[in-house]
């Protein structure tokens, strides 16, 4: 243990110390936490174009399709026919269509249950979502406008009769903008990134210098007490910042949270830990410092989309799931998505704790085999 205590604070301050290893935690972390939702602080999504088909044409469905174009969400491009209404929609000119159908009016004179019809590409749900939040207000519009010929129709209808009333609650996203739709995932993707390029520097900067012939203490001890030694100084470095980033910076962005602190920290730990070992894997193979992180940034924005919340899970082949499931970023954000955003308890969440634990044992045992063969494999053979 106390082998392992000195090796953790010489891995600390040189952790510490290396300017390389600081611009990613700082810069990376802290900063790029302010920088990146500063363009969406004032998102929210309005008037979005659709098209309107009256098959109905009365006076009714005119004052529909006029409440729906004066609503804030909406803004009605044109009202056709179906045939070019679905031309518009292929072409990206409009996102969806309200059909009003034959007899809307005359249903809802009679007290039946009138329907009308929203086509949409659902694929641009965020858009799609604003938009019914538009009809859903347009149709509370027409409220009066029934009971009124409603009541010409049926004198035992007054026209200060109940009528529907529609509250629109979002659960997950009360700014209803993109930030909190998406500063969730990339908080824990920035922390994911910046993890592997701050291990990936250490260890192929280490790597460099034992090439070079430099023998420090990376060399002379275990390569077991080295990693678990590796994990656990990354692990104190960036488990505060996960705090900052979970705390602070959620409750600034008004973020939606729910988990309790306690699951928070157990299943923080493991992604950490987890991510640290995939990290210290990495930058085990390579003899230079600045490979890890040429490949992480390259490699973020595919597996960004790989994660299945930007692109749709169904349509991501499934040799690219199957790469993914070694990627601590795919558990962790599923995870963290399920228990914090989404108020999972643990046990719902559990094959995502598991997935981490297995991937850190995992990468740790690759890692003690690539250093063991660099480091005293080498030494023994001289």
């Amino acid at each position: 243990m106390i082998k392992l205590f000195d090796v953790i604070v010489k891995e600390l301050k040189t952790i510490l110390t290396s300017f390389s290893i600081l611009t990613i935690i700082i810069g990376g972390n802290i900063i790029y936490a302010f920088f990146y939702p500063s363009p969406y602080l004032n998102d929210i999504v309005v008037k979005q174009k659709i098209a309107i088909v009256d098959d109905d044409r009365t006076t009714l469905s005119r004052n529909f399709a006029f409440n729906t174009n004066a609503t804030p969400k909406i803004e009605v491009a044109s009202i056709t026919n179906m045939q070019n209404a679905i031309s518009l929609l292929k072409q990206n000119k409009i996102y969806g269509i309200l059909h009003i159908p034959s007899g809307f009016e005359r249903d809802s004179i009679k007290l039946s249950v009138p329907k009308v019809y929203y086509i949409a590409d659902n694929s641009y749900f965020f858009i799609h979502s604003t938009i019914i939040e538009g009809l859903n207000n347009a149709s509370n519009a027409l409220n009066t406008d029934i009971k009124i010929k409603q009541s010409l129709y049926n004198k035992d209808i007054s026209i200060e009769d109940s009528k529907i009333d529609w509250d629109f609650i979002p659960l997950y996203n009360p700014s209803i903008g993109y930030l909190n739709y998406i500063i969730s995932v990339i908080l824990i993707f920035i922390l994911h990134q910046t993890i592997i390029m701050s291990c990936g520097i250490l260890c192929g900067l280490q790597n460099q210098q034992f090439k070079q012939g430099r023998k420090d203490y990376f060399c002379e001890v275990s390569p077991f007490f080295l990693i678990n030694a590796r994990v656990i100084a990354f692990s104190i470095i960036y488990f505060p910042l996960f705090l900052f980033y979970f705390g602070f910076i959620y409750d600034l962005y008004n973020i939606t949270t729910f988990a309790s602190m306690v699951e928070l920290i157990i299943f923080g730990l493991a992604f950490v830990s987890s991510t640290s070992a995939f990290g210290i894997f990495l930058g085990s193979i390579f003899n230079r410092m600045e490979y890890v992180p040429q490949i992480v940034l390259v490699m973020s924005m595919p597996l960004l989309f790989a994660l299945g919340f930007i692109w749709p899970s169904e349509m991501i082949p499934m040799w690219i799931k199957f790469f993914m499931n070694f990627i601590p970023a795919l558990p962790s954000v599923d995870g963290f998505l399920k228990l914090n955003q989404m108020g999972a308890d643990f046990s719902l969440i559990k094959w995502d704790f598991y997935h981490l634990l297995f991937l850190g044992i995992f990468y740790m045992l690759l890692s003690h085999i690539i250093l063991h063969f660099r480091f005293h494999n080498i030494k023994i053979a001289k």
